[in-house]
């Protein structure tokens, strides 16, 4: 549950993996990729010619998505120590669930069942409150949904444009 959570967030994460601090007091479940200068590997969706001011309307998308990531992160992070869990116990009982065979270092109380599960309501609307705000950053930007994940396909598998990008991100 908690990956699907994630998810949404991360089509940003992927793309600006390269300009986000390392956040050493996250658990990884919710921790970005490590930094890389790499390009990112090319999707199999086909390319679509991508104009100047798309780009441009791309990268501020962008830009601005990352703070609402930023921010997302670190509610989440908040709120499963307001439950009450450190970010390495929830890790292990987020594993524990997800795949039985998985046994955390010292079996789930019941407290901290309730915990994990309260943590986990918080977190869902935590990242439906930040995709609602990312949406609306694409909107405003003047694409579309469909339109943003083109340019995203066609910027990943094109390194002059990831490139371009990076550097629209950085100004």
């Amino acid at each position: 549950m908690l990956k699907q959570i994630l998810a949404g967030c991360s089509l940003v994460t992927v793309l600006a993996v390269s300009h986000l601090p390392a956040q050493a007091q996250t658990p990884p479940a919710q921790q970005p990729a490590a930094p890389s200068t790499q390009q990112p590997v090319a999707p199999t969706a086909p390319k679509t010619p991508v104009t100047p001011e798309e780009l441009k309307k791309f990268a501020s998308a962008v830009k601005q998505m990352l703070v609402v990531t930023t921010d997302a992160e670190t509610q989440m992070m908040a709120a499963v120590q307001k439950e009450g869990l450190s970010p390495t116990r929830f890790k292990e009982i987020y594993q524990s669930q997800r795949d039985p065979k998985t046994k955390p270092a010292n079996p789930v109380t019941p407290k901290e069942q309730q915990s994990y599960t309260q943590a986990v309501a918080q977190l869902t609307k935590i990242q439906q409150d930040a995709q609602v705000r990312m949406d609306k950053i694409v909107q405003n930007e003047g694409l579309n949904s469909q339109r943003f994940g083109q340019i995203f396909a066609t910027v990943r598998g094109d390194e002059k444009l990831w490139q371009e990008v990076q550097k629209l991100i950085q100004n």
